[in-house]
């Protein structure tokens, strides 16, 4: 996949063409954003100390680049003319784009921090060792083992709220003495609600996790709405999330 080259430009050494091999899918602007919404989620299991002035050197690289090659799209997405505020290219300058790519980025190294204060669930991604290579393990994945782990062990990343006077007595007691706590796992039916949405491939990931784990259980799947790949930079990165849209 390669940047998507701007009208008249295909035979230029522009950032459009660097890296890029012939034959290859294009891509613009919207689906280099959902690339870096992965690779952010990634970034701060991957880097180390040593690695984050090279990083911010990288970034301001490609902060310059996506912002030029926003402002060589010959028409804007909805995606974009949201992010810059601008209903069409005409209206878009430099320093709009390069405002809002900014933007973009500081929403991403928020995103590279969101499992920082989990304990135990915070890890996405093993790095290669040299004999084994990278992998990555989505996070609903490891919800969904570790409910389902024959062992039953108590995650620290996962909370039991107590609802009833006899739960709230249990968990004061558990205080003084070894209590035990009720487990996901204990009843036939699991409801699982996933805040902001969910994707086709999480419906199949569930489905596939819970069929190898415990395939007697059922599970009830809820969820704010049903995502696209390309949802999700429009989420993160246009709306107002301390003010929701609930479609009311």
């Amino acid at each position: 996949m390669k940047p998507r080259a701007a009208k008249g430009e295909e035979g230029s050494s522009s950032v459009y063409s660097l890296g890029s091999r012939s034959g290859e899918e294009e891509c613009g602007p919207d689906e280099l954003l959902v690339l870096l919404v992965y690779l952010y989620s990634l970034v701060g299991e991957a880097q180390t100390a040593d690695d984050e002035e090279e990083e911010e050197k990288v970034e301001r690289e490609l902060i310059g680049a996506l912002t030029l090659v926003i402002t060589r799209e010959t028409e804007l997405s909805p995606l974009l003319q949201k992010l810059t505020g601008c209903g069409s290219i005409e209206e878009l300058t430099m320093e709009r784009a390069h405002t809002a790519v900014e933007g973009v980025f500081d929403t991403l190294r928020e995103l590279s921090h969101a499992r920082d204060h989990l304990k135990q669930l915070k890890s996405v991604y093993t790095a290669s060792d040299g004999v084994h290579q990278a992998m990555y393990r989505p996070f609903l994945r490891q919800v969904l083992e570790e409910i389902f782990h024959p062992d039953r062990p108590e995650s620290p990343d996962i909370e039991h709220m107590s609802g009833s006077l006899t739960d709230m007595l249990k968990t004061g007691f558990s205080m003084f003495m070894k209590v035990s706590r009720p487990h996901p796992s204990d009843h036939a039916l699991l409801f699982l609600f996933l805040v902001g949405g969910v994707t086709p491939s999480e419906l199949r990931l569930i489905r596939e996790v819970v069929s190898a784990h415990k395939p007697g259980t059922q599970v009830l799947v809820l969820s704010t709405r049903l995502l696209r790949p390309t949802d999700v930079p429009e989420l993160l990165f246009t709306t107002q999330r301390l003010v929701p849209d609930i479609g009311v």
